[in-house]
């Protein structure tokens, strides 16, 4: 399923630097594999308007401390023009120390990481960090049956660190989730996601893509 670009979509940065690069590294979990829904990632429906080079470096259950610890090397052998990261949503929901980043700080030490090593080959790379994506109440089997009871303060955490590192460092910072949280305060959720968090292969990962472009101007 593609996505209609609006004169407002047109005109999204990441849009543009998606348009621009030779080679495209989308980094993230089981949105960015598309490890629920038949293997269709959030941004299939903007694919045809990236020109370039794709990889993919993506797993189900990904983590920030996952990704440093176990897919670095597949990051940089990539040698992308442009990364875009979205992770962090495990990182919060699981909270487990030994694969997780269990605070803010450590999840942006993580993040900084990851870039510095980027930068280290390529030195001219760009980058997209797209906030962890928003977990709606629903079938939570998959950590348990319930969302910590402070998840939602978490997440604005975390999202908060990253806006502000990304102010710091020049990066692109993406927050698709009051977009999300909007649009399924009035349509039925059941429309768009298969659970609690993953976008099915038809109108959930349009409108994710649709968030993600909408919320980056």
């Amino acid at each position: 399923m593609t996505l209609k670009i609006t004169e407002e979509m047109e005109n999204s940065l990441i849009l543009r630097l998606l348009q621009e690069a030779a080679a495209v590294c989308f980094i993230g979990d089981s949105l960015t594999e598309g490890t629920i829904n038949g293997g269709i990632p959030w941004y299939n429906p903007i694919r045809q308007w990236i020109s370039g080079r794709i990889v993919n470096v993506s797993q189900g259950g990904m983590t920030t401390t996952a990704l440093l610890a176990v897919y670095l090397r597949e990051i940089l052998n990539s040698e992308a023009e442009l990364y875009v990261i979205a992770v962090g949503a495990n990182d919060i929901l699981f909270r487990d120390a030994e694969f997780c980043a269990v605070t803010a700080e450590e999840y942006i030490q993580n993040l900084q990481s990851i870039r510095t090593a980027v930068v280290n080959r390529m030195p001219e790379a760009k980058f997209v960090f797209i906030a962890p994506w928003i977990a709606m109440d629903g079938d939570m089997s998959i950590i348990g049956g319930m969302k910590p009871p402070d998840t939602d303060l978490t997440y604005k955490s975390y999202t908060s660190a990253l806006e502000e590192w990304c102010s710091t460092t020049g990066d692109t910072f993406i927050n698709a989730n009051e977009y999300l949280a909007e649009h399924f305060s009035k349509h039925p959720q059941g429309n768009y996601l298969l659970d609690f968090i993953h976008p099915n292969s038809g109108p959930g990962v349009k409108l994710y893509a649709e968030a993600v472009l909408k919320q980056c101007k």
